[in-house]
């Protein structure tokens, strides 16, 4: 399903998780702060707006799509971000859409996948932004959902 919204340029990175569906969602949705930044609200349902903070820098995202347990879309509505001394990055995020699929692997195991449309290698933070989700997705978040 993901596919059908990949530009070849887009950022995309897939895990393999040692957790249920419903845990990988719930780290979507409601615990984005144990694993990302400080938010401002839960996620509920499609239309929710909420901030990812870690201080000055801070995106806001809207929910656009809503599958519980298999898929999640946010938009990002408003930024500010900041990455060290580059300059024009401030909004470059906004208009790009992150959508996330969870797919069942087994019993014990999921695949999770992020397609940042929109975050592509012509944006100044390209490099500093997709090593920093490989980090926050393939490490952080995976570390995250297999404590449990």
């Amino acid at each position: 399903m993901l596919q059908q919204k990949l530009s070849s340029k887009d950022y995309q990175i897939s895990i393999t998780v040692q957790a249920n569906r419903e845990a990988v969602f719930r780290a979507l949705t409601k615990e984005i702060e144990l694993w990302w930044g400080n938010t401002d609200a839960v996620i509920e349902e499609k239309g929710a707006i909420f901030t990812v903070s870690w201080g000055e820098p801070w995106y806001q995202f809207k929910v656009i799509d809503y599958q519980e347990n298999v898929q999640i879309t946010w938009e990002c509505i408003d930024a500010n971000q900041i990455i060290g001394n580059l300059e024009g990055v401030e909004k470059e995020w906004v208009g790009t859409k992150l959508y996330w699929e969870i797919k069942p692997i087994d019993q014990t195991k999921v695949q999770l996948s992020l397609i940042h449309q929109g975050l592509v290698p012509k944006f100044i933070c390209y490099d500093v932004c997709s090593s920093t989700w490989d980090s926050y997705i393939g490490l952080h978040l995976k570390k995250y959902l297999e404590r449990r």
